[in-house]
């Protein structure tokens, strides 16, 4: 598999399609963040893809550096939190919503874990293979990994919504592969993957459209 700037840019392309029609589906402002996954994966999808042709054109340390820790920031301040949050405010049922809820309450140290991390030791990021690997001279420990991938993928398989679990399914299927067969550069594989996993979210609001002016539990 081979990942490259046009890869990142045809996602990018891609995700950024079905995030505005996604957003086009919102009948309630409860639905925004879910609608928005899309749209800020394609954003982090052309960060990508402007990293591959600044490394390619040998720009200053320093646009790396800022590109890089937009990135950063979004995988691991923002996805922590986005995604119970997102997940809690669709969900119909009271006991997963509250369960969801406790993760939300759980992802904030996490993200602030990430923002200090970011601010302490800012990434830096170079070609490894045919992916990205982004570097800053630490890394998690298992605990910390652990909990930031409870709270980005667990408050999915938690939702009543069978289109949301798939969704996690293949968040979690792409961190498994990115981890296995591209330790070093998993960071970046794992949100190209999760990325194009994020068109589901369009099918979650077309079935609800389908249904019905209100989400229905599968």
């Amino acid at each position: 598999m081979c990942f490259s700037a046009s890869a990142s840019f045809a996602v990018s392309a891609g995700t950024g399609l079905v995030g505005a029609l996604t957003i086009t589906k919102v009948s309630r402002w409860r639905e925004v963040p879910l609608a928005a996954v899309p749209l800020i994966f394609s954003a982090q999808q052309a960060i990508e893809g402007i990293l591959w042709l600044r490394l390619a054109n040998g720009s200053q340390p320093a646009q790396l550096i800022v590109l890089a820790n937009i990135f950063a920031i979004c995988a691991l301040v923002v996805w922590p939190v986005w995604s119970p949050l997102a997940a809690s405010l669709v969900e119909p049922d009271r006991i997963r919503r509250l369960a969801i809820v406790l993760l939300l309450a759980a992802a904030l140290p996490v993200a602030l874990l990430g923002l200090s991390g970011i601010a302490a030791h800012p990434y830096g990021v170079r070609i490894v293979g045919h992916s990205l690997s982004y570097i800053n001279g630490t890394a998690y420990s298992s605990f910390e990994l652990g909990a930031y991938v409870v709270c980005v993928c667990a408050p999915l398989f938690l939702s009543s919504h069978t289109i949301l679990r798939n969704f996690g399914a293949i968040a979690a299927a792409g961190l498994a592969v990115s981890a296995f067969f591209f330790l070093e550069t998993s960071f970046s594989v794992w949100c190209f993957f999760a990325a194009a996993g994020s068109i589901t979210v369009y099918l979650y609001f077309a079935d609800v459209a389908q249904r019905g002016a209100k989400p229905s539990a599968a």
